[in-house]
């Protein structure tokens, strides 16, 4: 399990820049950047309702990573110690990015 923090706080399971789900997808396949990736499960805070239907803030999470040239990646799930989601103003999960991935 990794930890995670997430300052995507527009997601619908963030909750005091923790995610409330147990685990997230991170997209990419060809990403050879950070900003080539997201954060495949947020879900827009205001298209889901104000509340979080994930439950508590899970400090810990696993990460199912389609970013095969990160370094962090092994066998699709992140191995690093701790992942840094971004998006503070994000509308959709194009607008967040793991600014943890790092090319191999």
């Amino acid at each position: 399990m990794t930890n995670l923090s997430c300052n995507a706080t527009t997601c619908a399971h963030n909750s005091d820049k923790c995610c409330c789900l147990s685990g997230i997808d991170v997209n990419g396949s060809t990403a050879c950047s950070c900003d080539e990736t997201c954060c495949g499960s947020f879900d827009n805070r205001d298209n889901a309702g104000s509340r979080n239907s994930a439950g508590s803030p899970k400090l810990n999470l696993s990460i199912k990573c389609a970013a095969h040239n990160c370094i962090y990646n092994e066998d699709s799930a992140c191995h690093a110690d701790h992942v840094d989601i971004s998006g503070i103003t994000a509308v959709n999960a194009g607008d967040t990015v793991c600014a943890t991935f790092t090319a191999k």
